[in-house]
């Protein structure tokens, strides 16, 4: 899964982050992966989002099926607090779970210092269409290093198209192409691996 932080009720220029790779995020003023000014009680260094492991999982299946974990964790390094708002309206205090560090599960809102600052982490689909018959384990292996997901079969939930030499031009193909889908190549997977954070989702020129 690619992993999404959005502001909710974004000031003008406010960013959003999408995170590709496993790692540890700061999160705070200044100097950190991921910078929030909108709340004066937001510290320098406020937490560290812990990305264990990234897990592809299939877009396709319902929600319901899909594997709770998500291999994210939080950890609060602040004075004022981090907060977890649950969908069923619950608020947990991060620096009061064991070693300050909470899991983050797709869908809860994270609020930094006094609540001005408050985010959506959820799933980011990136989806990448590609020929059935050059899909193997090395392709594989660096598609789900990013959290994508790869399908043989074009659908408009498709965010782009994978294409390597000798690819056969199907049906699904040209659909996929009249559907404007970003056309990338494998060198493109590399780069968004290396850089792990972004504040914008990757297209054709990434």
């Amino acid at each position: 899964m690619v992993w999404g932080l959005f502001p909710i009720d974004p000031l003008p220029g406010e960013d959003k982050y999408y995170i590709f790779s496993k790692g540890n995020y700061k999160v705070g003023r200044k100097g950190c992966d991921i910078i929030i000014n909108k709340d004066k009680g937001v510290s320098r260094v406020h937490a560290e989002i812990l990305v264990d492991e990234m897990i592809s999982l299939n877009p396709f299946q319902d929600k319901s099926s899909k594997v709770s974990t998500t291999r994210v964790r939080i950890k609060d390094c602040s004075k004022y607090g981090t907060f977890i708002n649950k969908n069923l309206g619950s608020k947990e205090k991060v620096h009061e779970f064991p070693n300050k560090e909470a899991t983050l599960k797709d869908g809860d809102l994270v609020s930094f210092g006094t609540g001005n600052a408050t985010y959506r982490f959820c799933y980011a689909p990136l989806i990448l269409f590609v020929d059935s018959f050059q899909v193997n384990a090395p392709l594989q292996e660096k598609v789900s290093s990013i959290g994508a997901f790869i399908t043989s079969k074009f659908c408009q939930e498709c965010t782009h198209i994978l294409v390597q030499h000798h690819m056969r031009v199907k049906g699904e193909l040209l659909d996929a192409i009249v559907a404007k889908k970003p056309l990338v190549d494998v060198s493109w997977l590399e780069v968004v691996a290396e850089k792990s954070i972004r504040t914008d989702f990757p297209g054709c020129n990434s």
